[in-house]
């Protein structure tokens, strides 16, 4: 039986968090006393195994084009919560193994600006030897005006161990749709095209990340314009190398087989306005076939799931870049990505039904993850009917074009 378990800390000091995780963890692990290692004595570590430690790092300040101004860390994993989950990894590896924390943020972000804020980059000498903070991004936009513009981007390593190639064929949910409107990072969309054609289905994962031996994804609880929300199975956009493999929309309206805009008007509105909103709405059919596409593609290859979702403070309304602060005060754990998402999304007061890329993989019962089946614990308590309850929990604002996903 899948399980996740929510605990609570009403602030980021180190010592609350870890707190607030400890608590989870013997409740998750069915500990009974109080331990030092519950992720080695758990099981989901061992000494020897390289650890992948994946925050969303997708932003390193706000972006000018927001409406308004929050604090950064409504938008990314905060600092506390990382060096929380890092500790823990370091005492299971008692030495001999390795950890690996990165992501692959938003091309524009400023990796160097992001280490500064945060100050985690404090950890590669707090475990010298034993973790390594990585940018995966080969590719990089230094100036806002080049947005989308592949030929102006800059070159860097990226990722030092190179990339896995995926060809999910006919597995990918893209497979059959005619990929002359598939828009991915950049303007130009041939390489988009051609990485989605026929039965060739491509994506390029970090090798770091996809080689590792457990995976532990640490998302933000955050609500997000063009897929709903975004934790783990949307977080994986930062596993992938080549952005550009990533269909984000078709081009166009409905009326001309796109989704990028609800109809002609808003599109026709988009080619003079300053802040464009493309493909955020719930009628955007297109993004949420390409998360399912990259858990089918992360599940190819056999390594452990953890997740700790940071809800502290959470992002609620125009995610993923321009949330409000919402102060949730909660962690939520669990060893399956899919079925944290599920209790994630529903203790934000949102219909994980009402989310395209969960209702396609409950509907498959995939990884024997089911509604009812799975079990829910807060604060040492198990909760009765959490999905079938009326309460709307932490009752997460959502922007006008996804309404729809607060009824029930």
């Amino acid at each position: 039986m899948n399980k996740a378990v929510i605990s609570h800390a009403d602030n980021y000091r180190i010592e609350s968090v870890k707190e607030a995780l400890n608590s989870a963890f013997q409740k998750f692990f069915n500990l009974t006393d109080r331990e030092k290692n519950p992720l080695g004595v758990g099981g989901l570590i061992k000494p020897g195994d390289s650890v992948f430690i994946k925050p969303n790092w997708v932003a390193s300040r706000w972006r000018a084009s927001c409406p308004h101004e929050d604090s950064l860390y409504c938008v990314i994993t905060h600092p506390s919560v990382i060096e929380a989950v890092v500790d823990y990894v370091a005492v299971a590896l008692e030495g001999r193994g390795e950890i690996i924390l990165g992501d692959n943020p938003s091309i524009d972000a400023d990796f160097e600006e992001l280490m500064n804020t945060t100050k985690i980059r404090r950890l590669e000498k707090k475990y010298d030897g034993l973790l390594k903070i990585k940018d995966l991004r080969p590719l990089v936009c230094d100036d806002l005006k080049n947005y989308g513009k592949k030929n102006l981007m800059v070159h860097q390593l990226g990722d030092d161990r190179g990339a896995v190639e995926v060809n999910l064929g006919k597995d990918s949910l893209l497979y059959g749709i005619n990929p002359e409107r598939f828009r991915g990072v950049f303007d130009e969309r041939e390489e988009t095209v051609m990485s989605h054609t026929g039965d060739k289905q491509l994506y390029t994962f970090s090798k770091s990340l996809y080689d590792a031996d457990v995976y532990i994804s640490v998302p933000k609880l955050k609500t997000h314009q063009k897929v709903g929300v975004t934790l783990n199975l949307k977080g994986l956009v930062g596993s992938v190398t080549n952005k550009n493999q990533l269909v984000h929309w078709q081009v166009g309206y409905p009326e001309i087989q796109g989704d990028e805009y609800p109809d002609k008007v808003s599109y026709d509105k988009s080619k003079t306005a300053k802040v464009t909103h493309r493909g955020a709405w719930y009628g955007n059919d297109t993004i949420w076939r390409m998360v399912v596409d990259l858990y089918l593609g992360m599940k190819r290859k056999e390594r452990k799931y953890f997740s700790i979702v940071d809800g502290i403070m959470g992002g609620e309304g125009q995610g993923p870049f321009c949330p409000t602060a919402k102060h949730s005060n909660s962690l939520i754990i669990g060893d399956d990505l899919l079925a944290v998402d599920c209790v994630a999304t529903r203790y934000m007061g949102i219909n994980p039904l009402k989310v395209k890329y969960l209702k396609y993989f409950l509907e498959r019962k995939f990884d024997s993850v089911t509604l009812e089946d799975l079990k829910v614990c807060e604060n040492n308590n198990d909760i009765k009917n959490f999905f079938e309850s009326e309460s709307m929990y932490t009752d997460f604002m959502v922007s006008d074009l996804w309404k729809e996903l607060k009824t029930f």
